[in-house]
């Protein structure tokens, strides 16, 4: 673990919390590190976990399938990103899968350490529970704002608006989404061919430039 604690340690999950005081507490919340191949299930659809996961290496997606077969993406996670943190303290059954995009490596951390002191008084506890809301409250904004550009009628408003989010976020009118087309389609609950031809509408009409998953707002 010592190895990949640099690769680690700007997770916001430790914000506050020095390098070499991860180790220490890496062991005291029964930390597990797990390798994934590319296309690998991390977390299955229906399972009760008790554990928040740490992508360290490669990246994820949080997907959900529908009965009909359709495979809808909630979310990326990159490395540092943090996942099941909600589940893991509730006991309810995860309705989502995690899976792996490429070959990955994902720490896990036993939920109900967090939260309690242990014998060695350590004072990460505070920070951790802290910095544990912190991410929370982020991701419930993320996901009302993934609601409004879903409650939009048409893929170009659904497109637009999901646009004008990240240029909000980038602060910038140029800005790099982390979905390739198909898993930008799957956000958005709308069929590739569909969202590709109004993409191109965009371009035309002079709103946006855009070349794989780099955008411009004109």
């Amino acid at each position: 673990m010592q190895d990949y604690i640099y690769k680690i340690k700007d997770c916001k999950l430790f914000d506050g919390i020095k390098s070499e005081e991860l180790q220490a507490m890496f062991g005291c919340l029964n930390s597990c590190l797990k390798s994934y191949s590319k296309k690998e299930t991390v977390v299955s659809d229906g399972k009760i976990i008790d554990a928040i996961g740490i992508v360290v290496e490669g990246k994820l997606q949080i997907v959900q399938y529908e009965y009909s077969g359709n495979r809808a993406v909630l979310s990326t996670l990159s490395p540092n990103r943090i996942f099941g943190e909600a589940f893991s303290y509730t006991g309810i059954k995860m309705p989502l899968n995690v899976e792996a995009v490429e070959d990955s490596k994902v720490l896990f951390l036993q939920s109900s350490k967090i939260g309690c002191p242990c014998h060695n008084n350590c004072t990460f506890h505070n920070k951790l529970i802290n910095n544990l809301f912190g991410i929370l409250a982020k991701k419930n904004v993320n996901l009302i704002q993934k609601i409004e550009c879903m409650s939009k009628k048409t893929t170009r408003e659904k497109i637009l608006s999901f646009l004008e989010m990240e240029s909000v976020k980038h602060a910038s009118n140029e800005f790099k989404i982390p979905y390739d087309r198909q898993a930008l389609a799957d956000y958005l609950g709308v069929e590739r061919s569909a969202m590709s031809a109004e993409l191109g509408k965009l371009r035309r009409d002079g709103i946006i430039e855009s070349s794989k998953n780099q955008f411009k707002l004109l």
